[in-house]
């Protein structure tokens, strides 16, 4: 709780948004909607059960919808929701703060993987 007593949004933020996949599905769903095949090649080393239940949590969450193209076979698309482009403006943040700090990021996980 704030001064205000609302909650702080650290408080808030669902767990989603830190997980490895999150940011890497919504760059590739802001160009356009993706099936679930073209995600999973986009993603490369990603399992298919991770993509699952990533997308599954960013469904849940509200920031992608999942639409049936075709009920049989069974072709699904996922796309950025309205709340999910709104969440682009903060990635792009994050990911320009990794970006600067790539190698100060890089050395502090090599010193722990070599402990």
């Amino acid at each position: 709780m704030n001064d205000s007593g609302s909650r702080a949004g650290s408080d808030i933020v669902p767990p989603v948004f830190v997980g490895k996949w999150t940011v890497k599905i919504v760059d590739l769903l802001k160009r356009r909607p993706h099936r679930h095949s073209e995600l999973r090649r986009g993603l490369g080393t990603a399992s298919q059960r991770m993509l699952t239940r990533t997308l599954r949590n960013l469904e849940a969450t509200g920031l992608i919808e999942r639409r049936v193209v075709q009920p049989r076979p069974l072709v699904v698309e996922y796309s950025l929701t309205k709340l999910g482009k709104t969440f682009l403006v903060p990635m792009r943040s994050l990911c320009r703060w990794a970006t600067r700090h790539e190698r100060e990021l890089s050395r502090c996980r090599s010193r722990l993987t070599n402990e």
